[in-house]
C-alpha cells in the first residue's frame, strides 16, 4: 500500500499543475431502487474539497447503466465539480481510493458496499484523464500521446507487465 500511495501521488503531481483546470468526476454505480445516496450524500466532495462553499457548484446527473445498455435496473450517478489542485485534499483522496479493497475508515463507499464507483480527475487544461482505480494501479489517458510522453519516459519502470507491450508500441 505504501508503494501505491507513493506512486499515485507522484503521478498525480506530475500530471496536475497548480493552475490547471480540473474536473473531479465521481461515478457511483448502483441499482435504481437503492436510495443510499438520498439518505447519506457522497462523501468524496464533502471530505476532500477544502472550501465547502465550492460544493454549491457540484453537478449531478443520473445516467442509465454505463456498462450495459440492456440493463434497465442499474444506474450511474455522475457527480462533477470544477476546481484546481490546491482546492482538493488529493493526497488523502488518493489514499482513500487505494484503501477501497480493505476495511479502512477512509473507504469511500464503506457504508454502501453493494455500489461501485469510479473517480476521474480530468485535467481540462492539458486534456489528460487520471483514473486511480485502486491500490493495483491507475490509468493516465490523453487526447494526444505527446502530452503524456514525459510520464512514459520518467516512470517507465512503473508500467504493469500486461500493459507494457501495448504502451511501448504507442510511444516508440
Amino acid at each position: 500500500l505504501e508503494q501505491a500511495f507513493y506512486r499515485s501521488i507522484r503521478l498525480f503531481e506530475a500530471v496536475f499543475g497548480e493552475e490547471d483546470e480540473i474536473l473531479l468526476v465521481t461515478d457511483v454505480h448502483s441499482i435504481k431502487k437503492d436510495i443510499f445516496l438520498q439518505k447519506r450524500p457522497l462523501n468524496v466532495y464533502l471530505k476532500y474539497i477544502k472550501n465547502k462553499e465550492k460544493l454549491y457548484q457540484l453537478s449531478h446527473q443520473l445516467l442509465s447503466s454505463i456498462f450495459d445498455e440492456a440493463d434497465d435496473q442499474s444506474v450511474t450517478h455522475r457527480f462533477a465539480l470544477s476546481c484546481k489542485k490546491p482546492e482538493i485534499k488529493y493526497v488523502q483522496l488518493l489514499k482513500a481510493i487505494c484503501y477501497e479493497d480493505f476495511a479502512h475508515p477512509s473507504s469511500i463507499l464503506k457504508n454502501n458496499p453493494q455500489s461501485g464507483y469510479d473517480i476521474y480527475f480530468v485535467n481540462l487544461s492539458k486534456e489528460i484523464i487520471f483514473h486511480l482505480y485502486d491500490d493495483r494501479g491507475c490509468d493516465v489517458l490523453a487526447s494526444n500521446k505527446e502530452s503524456i510522453k514525459f510520464l512514459y519516459e520518467e516512470y517507465n519502470h512503473w508500467i504493469l507487465d500486461y500493459d507494457r507491450e501495448e504502451i511501448d508500441l504507442l510511444f516508440k
